[in-house]
């Protein structure tokens, strides 16, 4: 009986021994113990995945639309678009982007320090002592490269018209009904005379007018141009959505 009773507490004593060594020998995930994060196991896992973002031993958070850097989630930008425009696409780092890449995380790219399109990396317009326009660093029109015109959409406009008039490269403005624009200044009201020889295309149509004086959409590389101007033949014509029509680029 004394033998029986011996075995079983020896039996009793390893198991517990066992359960033991077994709870204290648990690697636990948590700060301090882990320098990525913890994930939904309880494992520490690297904490630089977009899935699995985090640092410290924090619990690992998904990025949800944006990136993971450094442990940190950053969010896609919803703000922030002839001369340059953003450099090679960033190999994917900002998955689909519209705007341009800048360190793994995808702008809008129309910001002068942050100009592009189509994933390209993003271009400090600035250091070239240009604007963003349409995601592309351009020259800003100006009096100094627009002298005997007016400036629209960042274009020299010349010679002028009664829809867009102006000079010595100034904004342009569209003259009143019935008047006309002569040497860059609105004036000359004459009710015999139509703006473009018959159906007034010049002050209704947001499009461009071609060569017959009928209003087109303007947004066509074979027939581009905006505000009632004449239309232009150019190799790319970026449409305008606030305004209507389209640009030369």
């Amino acid at each position: 009986m004394t033998t029986r009773l011996s075995l079983f507490l020896l039996l009793a004593l390893g198991l517990a021994a066992a359960v033991i060594t077994s709870s204290c020998g648990a690697t636990r995930c948590g700060p301090g113990m882990c320098a990525g994060c913890c994930d939904s196991s309880g494992a520490c896992v690297g904490g630089t995945e977009t899935a699995a973002c985090g640092t410290n031993g924090a619990s690992c958070s998904a990025c949800s639309g944006g990136t993971c850097s450094a442990g940190t989630c950053s969010a896609a930008d919803a703000g922030s678009g002839g001369g340059a425009g953003g450099g090679a696409a960033d190999a994917g780092a900002c998955g689909n982007c519209n705007g341009c890449c800048q360190n793994g995380v995808c702008r809008a790219g129309s910001a002068t320090n942050a100009c592009g399109a189509s994933g390209a990396t993003c271009v400090d317009c600035i250091s070239q002592n240009r604007i963003c326009v349409a995601g592309r660093c351009q020259t800003q029109c100006g009096p100094s490269n627009c002298a005997t015109g007016c400036c629209q959409n960042n274009m020299c406009v010349t010679p002028t018209t009664a829809m867009a008039c102006g000079n010595a490269g100034e904004a342009c403005v569209r003259c009143q009904a019935m008047e006309t624009c002569q040497a860059g200044v609105c004036g000359g009201s004459d009710a015999g005379v139509q703006l473009d020889g018959g159906n007034n295309c010049a002050a209704t149509c947001t499009g461009c007018c071609d060569s017959g004086g009928a209003c087109r959409a303007g947004t066509s590389p074979a027939a581009c141009g905006n505000m009632g101007l004449t239309c232009l033949v150019c190799t790319t014509c970026q449409g305008l959505p606030a305004s209507g029509g389209g640009r030369c680029l």
